[in-house]
Formats: structure tokens, C-alpha cells, sequence
């Protein structure tokens, strides 16, 4: 199935919030020191001795608020359900944290405020998160950098192997291209890399591909070696082409 890009377009609000979680630990700790009473620290000795007092169980929870931000901003749903995971597990240590405040501790009632935010934070990002991981989530992609649009235009394209064959394309995206040749190639059978030229491109150098699909008269490639230089030309001049129409590379 194919997916429209503009469908699987990160929502701003995930986004905010993701970066929010990421930088949500260096802002408790502040907050805790703030409020724990102790005068001066923010100086480096005493933020020291304070940092080493954290309990293990706070860090893991800190840790898991820091992991959830991260994962929400990989546009995956593995990391979607890791994210996810990490909210779940961060909001039961808060709530049993809430439930089992020491009362020795200075000022425990802001601590257990502090907590209580935490819990409805957490809530509510887990309630987002999960209303909101259709919309712009997909198994598929790739896991840090955007999947490359797919444009559905014909234009020419020779590939060469056996004294060179003028094709057209079916799809073109910067990760690879579909063609229709004009008869079968029996060249292509026992093929596995080839260089192709798009015709209507001046100055564009032959580039290298992979066969990942012959069938008779179909050929889909993969390129090798193909730059982020050479890959942001090809994806303007797909771009230009009026008449092409971007899909995401899914299908």
C-alpha cells in the first residue's frame, strides 16, 4: 500500500514535546536542587555533592523520561512502541514514588508536587503520543533520516548493457528508479549491477545501480554509491518536473 507523504507528516505538538522530554531530566534536577532549601546550590562543589545524592531509582526514571523523548522523535513505530513503553514504565515508578514519599526528606511536600506533575505530564504525553502515532508513523521507515519520495512521470532513461537500451521510467525516487524497457533483455538475466543515464538530465554522470527486480519487461534498481550531492540534484530536477506527483517510497 502506498501512503501519501503528506500523511505521514510529524505533528508539530509530538515534535515540541519529544524535545521537551529530552531536556524534561537537566530540568528536574534543577528544580529539586531549587527547592530542596539548600543555599548555594548551584555552585559547582555543592550541585556535585547534591547530583551524587540522587537515589539510582530517580536516575532510572530521569533515564526513561530522557529515552521517551528521544524515541518519540524517530519517525518509526518500533521506536513508537519503545517510547511508549518508557512513559508507561516512568509513569508506575512515579506513582509508586508519589505513594511512598520520604517524609524526612526536605520539603516533601514539593517533592510529592513535583511528582504529581510529572504523573499528569507523563499522562497526557502518553495519551498524545497515542492518538497521534497514525498519522505520521509508518514500519517501514527508515529509522533516523526522511524515506525518499517516490514521482510517478515518464521520461527517458538508457540503460547499459547490451550495446545500451532506451527505457522509460515508470517511478523515479533518489533512492532508485522503475523502468519499462522495450523488449527483454536477456542480458539482464544474469545481471546484477548496470549503470543508467537519464536522458533528459545534461551533465549528470551514469549512475551506478543495483537489480533489485527483472520481470520480463520491468526493471526496478537501486543505486550504489550515490552521493548526497548527486542525490539533492536528481531530487530538485524530479522536483521540477510539473507533471510529477510525490508519493511516499512504500509500496
Amino acid at each position: 500500500m502506498v501512503q501519501n507523504n503528506s500523511d505521514l507528516r510529524r505533528p508539530i505538538g509530538i515534535y515540541i514535546l519529544a524535545l521537551l522530554f529530552i531536556l524534561a531530566p537537566i530540568g528536574n534536577i534543577f528544580i529539586s536542587f531549587a527547592g530542596s532549601g539548600v543555599e548555594g546550590w548551584y555552585r559547582p562543589e555543592v550541585f556535585s555533592d547534591l547530583s551524587a545524592a540522587i537515589p539510582f531509582a530517580d536516575w532510572l526514571w530521569l533515564a526513561g523520561i530522557f529515552i521517551a523523548g528521544l524515541s518519540l522523535l524517530l519517525r518509526h513505530k518500533s521506536a513508537w512502541v519503545a517510547g511508549v513503553f518508557t512513559l508507561l514504565v516512568v509513569l508506575i515508578m512515579n506513582t509508586f514514588r508519589a505513594f511512598n514519599v520520604d517524609e524526612n526528606t526536605l520539603n516533601p511536600e514539593f517533592v510529592r508536587m513535583q511528582i504529581l506533575i510529572s504523573i499528569l505530564v507523563t499522562f497526557s504525553v502518553l495519551i498524545i503520543a497515542f492518538y497521534a502515532r497514525y498519522p505520521y508513523l509508518d514500519r517501514r521507515q527508515q529509522w533516523i533520516f526522511p524515506t525518499a519520495h517516490r514521482y510517478d512521470f515518464p521520461t527517458s532513461i538508457t540503460v547499459h548493457i547490451d550495446g545500451d537500451v532506451v527505457g522509460v521510467t515508470e517511478s523515479i525516487s533518489s533512492a532508485g528508479v522503475r523502468i519499462r524497457m522495450p523488449k527483454v533483455v536477456d542480458a539482464l538475466k544474469h545481471a546484477k549491477d548496470l549503470h543508467v543515464t537519464f536522458n533528459e538530465m545534461d551533465n549528470f554522470e551514469k549512475i551506478k545501480t543495483e537489480i533489485v527486480e527483472f520481470n520480463g519487461t520491468t526493471l526496478r534498481l537501486r543505486f550504489k554509491q550515490f552521493g548526497w550531492g548527486r542525490r539533492g540534484l536528481l531530487e530538485a530536477w524530479l522536483r521540477s518536473k510539473k507533471s510529477a506527483t510525490p508519493h511516499s517510497v512504500l509500496a
